[in-house]
């Protein structure tokens, strides 16, 4: 096995699950300690923070790196978004978690991979091109995002959001990814642009939120799911809302790179192959 394609990786469990530190390079055992202890210092203030995110107000005062980083990352986000609504701040949390860990393991100066993996979220660092086995290191549909996006070199985040993913939205969208500067800000993304791929033939979900985290960050929104047959003009139709949202966005620098699926159709923003999303579950792509 080429020095390239080795890699070391732990975890440990934070809300809202298994956060996962993967590294590469001579260093890479050192990368992770001390990616370990930013994670562990993040939990000690993690929920108390949680719970003030949940609250959707900027008038609140998180003790941890991480939650301010959400602050920070969605005052700049609401500005870029208009009269569109901002997605709960809570949705940003876990990327943020994996920003601030992922910024200490890039203390180690001999690496020449990195990325950090919370729920919907995940962000990298790439110094060389990579090696199949880095790919099947990360969570499966982001890694096969980074991978798309053909990078030899970079860094930043990626998040995912739309029905088949954690947190709850206002739109049909079976699964929305995003590329940004960071995952916090991927994070807000890819939520924004989920909840702007409305039908008028969905319905409010009105099944419980298990979280209660979740329940209180969302309370008073209304999350949608669609029962059945999309007809395939309704379809193209939708996902061109969130197009329409994400070229808005992308004008404004706010991410890089978008991908779409709904029912089988998609469509991307930005430079990557759809077809290289063969877990996007699209056939069709435009």
């Amino acid at each position: 096995m080429l020095a390239l394609d080795a890699y070391v990786e732990k975890s440990f469990e934070i809300w809202p699950g298994l956060v996962r530190l993967t590294a590469a390079g001579p260093d890479a055992h050192a990368a992770l300690d001390a990616g370990m202890d930013a994670v562990r210092d993040i939990a000690g203030s993690l929920m108390s923070d949680a719970e003030l995110l949940a609250r959707n107000s900027f008038d609140v005062l998180p003790r941890g790196a991480a939650a301010r980083a959400v602050l920070e990352r969605a005052r700049g986000f609401a500005q870029s978004l208009g009269a569109a609504p901002l997605p709960p701040l809570l949705v940003a949390l876990p990327g943020a978690i994996c920003d601030a860990v992922l910024a200490a393991m890039r203390s180690v100066s001999q690496i020449t991979f990195a990325s950090v993996a919370l729920g919907d979220a995940l962000a990298f660092h790439i110094v060389a091109p990579l090696a199949p086995s880095l790919i099947a290191a990360m969570p499966q549909v982001s890694g096969e995002f980074v991978a798309a996006l053909g990078a030899q070199t970079g860094e930043g985040g990626v998040a995912l959001a739309g029905a088949t993913r954690a947190f709850p939205g206002r739109g049909v969208a079976d699964l929305v990814a995003a590329q940004s500067a960071s995952a916090a800000l991927a994070s807000l993304v890819a939520t924004a642009l989920a909840d702007a791929m409305t039908w008028r033939g969905a319905r409010v979900d009105r099944r419980r939120i298990a979280d209660p985290l979740v329940a209180q960050a969302f309370s008073g929104r209304d999350h949608c799911i669609a029962e059945g047959l999309i007809p395939p003009e309704d379809i193209w139709e939708t996902l061109s809302r969130g197009m329409k949202q994400a070229t808005a966005l992308r004008e404004k620098r706010q991410f890089q790179v978008a991908a779409f699926a709904l029912k089988g159709r998609g469509r991307t923003l930005g430079p990557v192959s759809g077809d290289r999303l063969l877990r996007f579950g699209v056939s069709e792509w435009r």
